[in-house]
C-alpha cells in the first residue's frame, strides 16, 4: 500500500459542515497513516502532516465529540510516523495546553482528555527515544499545566496516565530546566494521595519520587514531599506501600543532596522491611540491599574498618537475617530519628503508634549496640507501648524490648533499666525491662538481688493489678532462670530463694483475695513455689516453716482502721489460704489478727476469721510438731483468737463474730481431734448460750461442735447434754438431724473407785441415766416423724444408746409402746437392735 494523500482533499473535507464526513475523513486518514510501509519516509510523511496540520489541529474544538476524538488518534497516528522536530511539536503542544492547560475544564468528554494526555506522554516516549528531548524545553510550561490538569482530573484514568506521563518527563528531563516547576507538580500530586482508588495513590507516589530527584533539597519542598508520603506507609493495600518503599529506595540511590535527608527518607523502606505482607517485603529487601552496597562503596574507608572489628551478636533473634554493614552504617548514621520515632509510639491513633513500633524495631535491628546511649531516651515511651490498650501494639512493643534487650550492650542498659523501675514502678516500665532482662545474655548475681530486693518492696509487690501482679511473678521465673548460671556461693543463692519465696507469696495472696476463681498468678507462684523446693531440697511444708515469719513481716499497717478490701487485710487474708497455720510463725499470725480484730473494720475482722476457719480444718496436716506442743499452740489459739469472741455481745457485728470464732472452733475440732480433747472443755461454759443464740449459723457450729466434746465429768457435761438434746426441737431441719446424732456422741468420764466414795458414783450414774432416758423418750417420738432424715438419724442414736444403756433402752421402749401411734414402726426398730446385740454377743 503505498502512501499518497489528496491533502487538499482532505482539507476541503474537514471543512465540511457535515460532521459525520469530517469524522470518515479523520477516521480513514488515521487509518492510512497506522498502514503506510515502512518503505515511506518520515520526510514524506512530514511533509503530508504540515499541509494538514492545521485543520487537523482546529477540529480538536470541533463541537461533536467523535471528530475531537478522531482528530487527536490521526495526529497521534502521524506523530508515531513523524521525526523529532520542534516545529511539530510546539504546535500540538499549544493546541494542547488550549484544551486541557486552562484553569476551567475546556473539554468535557472524559475519554478525549485521556486521549490527550496518551497523546502528550507518545511524544516524550518518542523524542526521549530519538535523543532530541532537549526540544521540550521550550514548552515546559504548557506541559506542566497539561499535566496539573490532568493530576487534578476527576477521572482516575486521566490521572493515572497524567502521572505516567510526568514520570516519563522526570526519568529524561535536565534537573536545571524541570526544577521551577517540581513544586507545583508536586502540589498537584499532594491531591492524590488520599483517592479511593489503590491504583491511583500507587501512580502518585511514583510520579513524587521521581519529581523528588529534581527539587531544590534545600527548601521546604522536600520535607513537605517527604511528610506528605509517609502517611500512606499505614496503607491497606500492600502495593501502596510497597511504592512508599520503592520511591524511598529511589531517594536513597539517586537523590543528589540524599546524605543530608537520610533520617527523613530511611522510615520509607524501615517500614516495608517489617510489612506484614509478604510481597512488600521480597519486594523492598534486595532493594534496600542494594542501598546498603552503594552506601559502603561510598564510605568504604570507614566502613572497612569497622566491618573487622564486627563480631557476630551472640544472642541474635532467631529467624532474623541480620542487616548487611553497609544497610547498619546507613542507619547508625541516622542516630538522631531515634527520638522522633519514639515520640510518635505515643500518638493518638492506634495505626501510628503501631507503624511507629514497626520502625523502631528496624531500626533497633539495623542501630545494634551503635544506639546504646540512647536508651534512655526511649525507654518510657518503648514502656508505655507494653501496656498499650491495642493487642497488635503491645504485642509490637515486647518484641521491640526483647530485641533491646538482645542487641544492646547489658552493662550499659542495665543501669538505666534499674534507674527506671526504682523511679517508676509501674506495670509499663516492669513489662519492658522483663522483656528486655529475659532476652538477655547478661546478668550477676549483683543484678539479680538487686532486683530481688525492688520487686519485695512494697511498691511492687504490694499491688493489686492482676496484670502488674503476672509480670512480677514471670521476672521472678527468670531470675530462677539466670540464678543457675551466675557466679555465687549457695548462701548466697539462697538469700535470693528467700526473696523470691517473700515476693512470690505476697503477690500469690493479694491475687487470690481480689478473685479466687482467676487461679492464673496463683498457679505460676505455686511452680515458681515448687523449683525454689527442688532447689533447696525440701517440702513445701519445710519451706514456709522456714521462711513464711518474713512474709508476715511485711503485713503492716494493720493497726489502722481498715476495710475488707484494703491491701494489709487482703494479703494477710491470702497468706493464710495459701499457707495455712503452722507451728514456727503460729505466735506471729496470732499477732497479726489480733490487730485486725482491735483496729479493723468489722467486715475484714469477719474475713480474716473465715479464712483462719477454713485453715483450722488441716492442722493436723499442718502444725507437725509433737502432741504436747501441738496442744499447748492450740490451747493458745482458741483462747487468744476464738475464746474472746465466744461470749455475747449486742449488734450484727457481735453476732457475725460469735458466728465464725463457732465455726472456727468447729473447725479446729475436727482437724485436730486429739488436741481438742484437752482444749475444748475449757469453753464449756459457753456452749449452752451459744446452743441457743438466735442466729442459726452459729447454733449449727455449736451443735456440730458437741460431738467432739470428750472426757469431761457428769457434772460438766450435763448442762451441755441437755442444750443439746433441746436443740432437737430447733426449728432449723439440719440443726435437728445434728443434735438427734450428737446425743449418742456424749460420754462422760464417771469417777473413779480410788478417788471417790460409792454414793457420790452412783449418784453420777443416776444424773447420767436420766439424761439419758429422757433422750430416749424423745428420740422414740421422733421414730414416727415425717423427716426421713430425722428418722435415720433417731435410730442410729437409739442403737448407740440401747448398746451402752440396755436397761434403761427396755424400760423406755415398754413405755413408749403403749402410746405409740405407729406400734409396728417402734417393734421393727427394737427387732433390729435386738438382732444387732445378738449377732454383737456371738462375735465377742
Amino acid at each position: 500500500m503505498s502512501f499518497d494523500l489528496d491533502t487538499k482533499l482532505i482539507c476541503s473535507e474537514l471543512e465540511s459542515s457535515d460532521h459525520r464526513k469530517r469524522s470518515a475523513t479523520l477516521s480513514q486518514l488515521r487509518e492510512q497513516c497506522e498502514k503506510a510501509p515502512e518503505s515511506v519516509g518520515s520526510d514524506a510523511i512530514a511533509a503530508d502532516f504540515d499541509e494538514l496540520y492545521l485543520h487537523l489541529l482546529k477540529c480538536y474544538s470541533d463541537r461533536f465529540e467523535s471528530v475531537r476524538g478522531r482528530a487527536v488518534e490521526a495526529v497521534s497516528a502521524f506523530l508515531e510516523r513523524l521525526p523529532p522536530l520542534d516545529f511539530h511539536l510546539l504546535n500540538v503542544v499549544s493546541t494542547l495546553a488550549e484544551r486541557m492547560g486552562q484553569t476551567e475544564t475546556v473539554e468535557p468528554s472524559e475519554e478525549i482528555r485521556l486521549l490527550y494526555i496518551g497523546q502528550l506522554h507518545l511524544m516524550l516516549r518518542k523524542y526521549a527515544k530519538m535523543g532530541n528531548v532537549g526540544v521540550f524545553r521550550e514548552c515546559y510550561p504548557q506541559v506542566v499545566k497539561v499535566l496539573i490538569k490532568s493530576i487534578k482530573d476527576d477521572y482516575a484514568a486521566v490521572q493515572r496516565d497524567g502521572c505516567a506521563t510526568l514520570v516519563e518527563l522526570s526519568r529524561v528531563a535536565d534537573t536545571i530546566e524541570l526544577r521551577p516547576f517540581t513544586e507545583s507538580l508536586a502540589v498537584a500530586l499532594y491531591t492524590m494521595l488520599n483517592h479511593r482508588h489503590s491504583a491511583a495513590r500507587i501512580s502518585a507516589v511514583e510520579a513524587l519520587g521521581r519529581v523528588s530527584l529534581h527539587m531544590d533539597a534545600s527548601g521546604e519542598g522536600m520535607r513537605r514531599l517527604i511528610m506528605e508520603v509517609s502517611p500512606l506507609l499505614m496503607d491497606s493495600m500492600p502495593l501502596v506501600r510497597r511504592e512508599c518503599g520503592q520511591m524511598g529506595v529511589l531517594m536513597l540511590l539517586e537523590l543528589p543532596d540524599r546524605y543530608s535527608y537520610f533520617e527523613r527518607i530511611l522510615p520509607l523502606v524501615l517500614c516495608c522491611l517489617k510489612d506484614d505482607s509478604p510481597e512488600v517485603l521480597s519486594y523492598i529487601r534486595p532493594l534496600w540491599v542494594k542501598c546498603g552496597e552503594q552506601f559502603y562503596n561510598e564510605n568504604e574507608a570507614e566502613l572497612s574498618q569497622q566491618e573487622i572489628c564486627d563480631p557476630q551478636v551472640e544472642n541474635y533473634p532467631e529467624g532474623v537475617q541480620r542487616p548487611t554493614i553497609g544497610c547498619r552504617g546507613l542507619v547508625q548514621k541516622s542516630i538522631r530519628l531515634l527520638q522522633l520515632i519514639a515520640r510518635e509510639t505515643s500518638d493518638w491513633k492506634d495505626n501510628v503508634r503501631l507503624h511507629a513500633l514497626k520502625l523502631l524495631y528496624q531500626f533497633v535491628l539495623h542501630a545494634e549496640a551503635a544506639m546504646t546511649a540512647k536508651f534512655f531516651e526511649i525507654y518510657a515511651q518503648v514502656s508505655q507501648a507494653c501496656c498499650d490498650r491495642e493487642a497488635a501494639v503491645s504485642a509490637e512493643a515486647k518484641k521491640v524490648a526483647d530485641l533491646l534487650g538482645r542487641l544492646l550492650a547489658f552493662n550499659a542498659w542495665i543501669e538505666h533499666g534499674f534507674d527506671g523501675l526504682e523511679r517508676n514502678a509501674r506495670e509499663s516500665f516492669l513489662r519492658c525491662f522483663y522483656y528486655m532482662f529475659t532476652a538477655a545474655l547478661g546478668g550477676t548475681y549483683d543484678h539479680l538481688l538487686r532486683l530481688c530486693k525492688l520487686l519485695k518492696s512494697s511498691d511492687y509487690a504490694h499491688t493489686l493489678k492482676p496484670g502488674f501482679q503476672l509480670y512480677i511473678l514471670k521476672t521472678l521465673e527468670t531470675v530462677l532462670d539466670k540464678a543457675s548460671q551466675v557466679t555465687a556461693s549457695m548462701e548466697q543463692l539462697r538469700e535470693i530463694y528467700e526473696y523470691i519465696y517473700v515476693t512470690a507469696m505476697k503477690v500469690m495472696a493479694l491475687s487470690y483475695s481480689l478473685d479466687s476463681e482467676a487461679k492464673e498468678n496463683v498457679d505460676r507462684g505455686q511452680v515458681i513455689i515448687k523449683r525454689i523446693v527442688q532447689l533447696e531440697e525440701t517440702t513445701i511444708g519445710q519451706l514456709h516453716e522456714r521462711w513464711f515469719s518474713l512474709v508476715l513481716l511485711d503485713v503492716e499497717s494493720l493497726d489502722a482502721a481498715l476495710d475488707e478490701n484494703a491491701e494489709p487485710v487482703l494479703m494477710l487474708y491470702g497468706l493464710i489460704h495459701l499457707a495455712n497455720i503452722r507451728s514456727t510463725y503460729l505466735p506471729q499470725l496470732i499477732e497479726k489478727v489480733k490487730l485486725v480484730f482491735q483496729h479493723c473494720s468489722d467486715s475484714a475482722q469477719v474475713r480474716i476469721f473465715s479464712i483462719l476457719s477454713i485453715a483450722a480444718l488441716t492442722w493436723s496436716e499442718t502444725v507437725c510438731v509433737e502432741r504436747e506442743q501441738s496442744t499447748q499452740l492450740l490451747s493458745s489459739f482458741v483462747q487468744e483468737i476464738v475464746e474472746p469472741h465466744l461470749a455475747w455481745k449486742a449488734g450484727a457485728s457481735g453476732e457475725a463474730m460469735r458466728s465464725m470464732a463457732m465455726a472456727t472452733l468447729c473447725a479446729l475440732a475436727q482437724g485436730a481431734k486429739e488436741e481438742a480433747r484437752e482444749v475444748l472443755p475449757s469453753l464449756a461454759k459457753h456452749m449452752p448460750s451459744l446452743l441457743e443464740d438466735r442466729n442459726v449459723t452459729t447454733r449449727h457450729y455449736a451443735i456440730k461442735a458437741m460431738c467432739y466434746f470428750q472426757g469431761m465429768s457428769v457434772e460438766e457435761l450435763k448442762p451441755l447434754a441437755y442444750a443439746t438434746m433441746q436443740r432437737m426441737d430447733d426449728p432449723s431441719a439440719g440443726i435437728r438431724v445434728i443434735a438427734a446424732t450428737a446425743v449418742g456422741k456424749l460420754r462422760p468420764v464417771f469417777k473413779s473407785e480410788e478417788g471417790s466414795q460409792a454414793e457420790e458414783r452412783e449418784h453420777e450414774r443416776e444424773v447420767w441415766e436420766a439424761f439419758v432416758k429422757r433422750a430416749i423418750d424423745l428420740l422414740l417420738l421422733y421414730i414416727e416423724s415425717p423427716e426421713k432424715e430425722m428418722q435415720a438419724a433417731a435410730q442410729k442414736t437409739l442403737m448407740e444408746l440401747a448398746k451402752m444403756h440396755p436397761d434403761a433402752w427396755e424400760d423406755r421402749y415398754k413405755r413408749s409402746l403403749t402410746t405409740a401411734r405407729e406400734k409396728d414402726v417402734l417393734a421393727d426398730l427394737y427387732a433390729k437392735i435386738s438382732i444387732k446385740e445378738e449377732a454383737e454377743a456371738v462375735k465377742d
